[in-house]
This record gives C-alpha cells, sequence and structure tokens, in this order.
C-alpha cells in the first residue's frame, strides 16, 4: 500500500555543536540545499563536512540522508551505520538506520531471488530492533511506531500490532491510526475503516501528508467523493506545505472522471 510521512529529521532533529565556524561552513550549505530539495548541490558539502568533522553525528546523519535521495542507499546506511557506533542512544541516528534498514529490506525483496530473499529478512529484522529502540529513547515520537506499523507483514495476525500498542507512546495520534487501520486493510479488515479514516480527514483538517494518503485510501475504497475532497484540501495548502509528486498527484486524481 503506501509508505506515507516523510521524517522531518532535517529541521526537526538536526542541531548544530562543538564545530568552528569553518568547519560549520559546508555542513550549513549541505543544509540549505537539503533544506530546498536540492540534493544534487548538497552533495559536495555534505561530504566535505563529514571530512571536516569526521565523527560529528549530525554531519554523518545529513550526509546519509543526502545520499539516500540521490539514490545511494548503501553509501547512506554506511554513514548511519557509523553514526549509530559513535552515539548508541542518539534518536536521530538510530531512527535514520533503521529507516533505511527498512528500505533494503523492500530494496532486496524485490529483487527476488532467495540470496535477496534472505537478505531482506535479515535487514527487515535488523530494522525492527532498531525502530524499536528509537522508539524507547525518544516516546513521545510517533514515527518509529509509523515505520513498525509498515513493516507488517500481511501474514501475520493481528498480534502484530497488539504487540506495538504496548510499546511506549502509542497514542492516538493520527499518523499511527491511519497506520494501524492499513494493518487491518492487510488483514482483511475492513470493517469500520472507512468511517474512522472519515473520522481522521474530518479531525485533522491542517495535516497536509495525513489528506494527501486519505485521498489515496478513499479511492482503494472507492469513496471518490471524499478522494476528490481529500485532494482539494491538499491543494489548498500553501505551496511551501506540499510536496511536487503529491501536488502532481492530487491534480492528476481530480482530472480524473
Amino acid at each position: 500500500m503506501l509508505k506515507l510521512f516523510v521524517i522531518p529529521l532535517l529541521s526537526g532533529v538536526l542541531f548544530f555543536a562543538g564545530c568552528s565556524p569553518q568547519k560549520e561552513q559546508p555542513m550549513n550549505t549541505a543544509l540549505k540545499y537539503a533544506m530546498a530539495g536540492e540534493w544534487a548541490k548538497a552533495d559536495r558539502p555534505s561530504a566535505e563536512a563529514i571530512l571536516k568533522t569526521p565523527d560529528n553525528i549530525n554531519a554523518l546523519i545529513l550526509r546519509a540522508l543526502v545520499c539516500e535521495k540521490l539514490d545511494r542507499l548503501d553509501e547512506a546506511i554506511e554513514n548511519a551505520y557509523k553514526a549509530v557506533v559513535i552515539d548508541s542512544n542518539s534518536f536521530a541516528a538510530v531512527y535514520t538506520l533503521g529507516r533505511l534498514y527498512v528500505s533494503d529490506a523492500v530494496r532486496n525483496t524485490l529483487l527476488n531471488t532467495n540470496a535477496s530473499k534472505r537478505r531482506a529478512a535479515l535487514r527487515r529484522s535488523e530494522a525492527i530492533n532498531l525502530l524499536i529502540k528509537a522508539n524507547r529513547i525518544r516516546s513521545d515520537h510517533p514515527l518509529p511506531l509509523v515505520l513498525l506499523c509498515n513493516l507488517h507483514n500481511p501474514r501475520q495476525k493481528s498480534s502484530y500490532l497488539a504487540a506495538l500498542s504496548k510499546l511506549p507512546g502509542w497514542t492516538n495520534a493520527p499518523e499511527l491510526e491511519f497506520e494501524s487501520r492499513m494493518v487491518r486493510i492487510y488483514n482483511g479488515d475492513h470493517r469500520g475503516n472507512i468511517a474512522a479514516y472519515t473520522r481522521l480527514f474530518n479531525s485533522y483538517p491542517d495535516h497536509p501528508e495525513l489528506t494527501s494518503a486519505l485521498g489515496g485510501v478513499f479511492r482503494y475504497y472507492r469513496q471518490y467523493d471524499m478522494a476528490k475532497s481529500a485532494y482539494k484540501r491538499y491543494l489548498s495548502f500553501p505551496e511551501e506545505r506540499r510536496t511536487v509528486n503529491r501536488t502532481n498527484r492530487a491534480r492528476k486524481r481530480l482530472a480524473e472522471r
């Protein structure tokens, strides 16, 4: 189904400390480009930041994010792993590595060979362990739980979700309710889902990512009027709060009959 809620590490988790202004310059330059979505331009300064401050966790995480966006997943994992080695209790480092392991598991699953399937299973197990640890470091942060919901295996029973609900910080945050409902879709449990998604739509009118995601879910359930309402709402958000891909998708869906 849908992989949602892009991680706001750039502005919300990364911070700078302990560097001279000269050493901070490539880091700040890379961050500026990254915040603007200009990942190719962030490539060189983020690499320079690592050379100047090889033990700086923030530089390593930023480098990992840049490499990920440039489709260099192995290099991204390498940098995130280094950050975890330096500080295994850093939420940003642990969460980023766990999230990248999820991407690696998906990549290996798609290769569809016996070796890649074994590697995907290993990565998935490693990702779960890291995301549970990230949840315990920052139980107030919903994103590790959101990704853990995304890791749900359709062949698993609802015991997986029941286990997640016992982790610290499990709340009725809109992201978590959305993802837990996705688990019910996987399990063929559709009762109440449309009503739950409608409640989310009405309860969180100022949530662009959720609004866009709900548009896709309403289409899945053939609730086309609700889907159009969601896409229209998404396009009503200021441009700086929307992404290009989601904007294009909303316009395409609204153009359909």
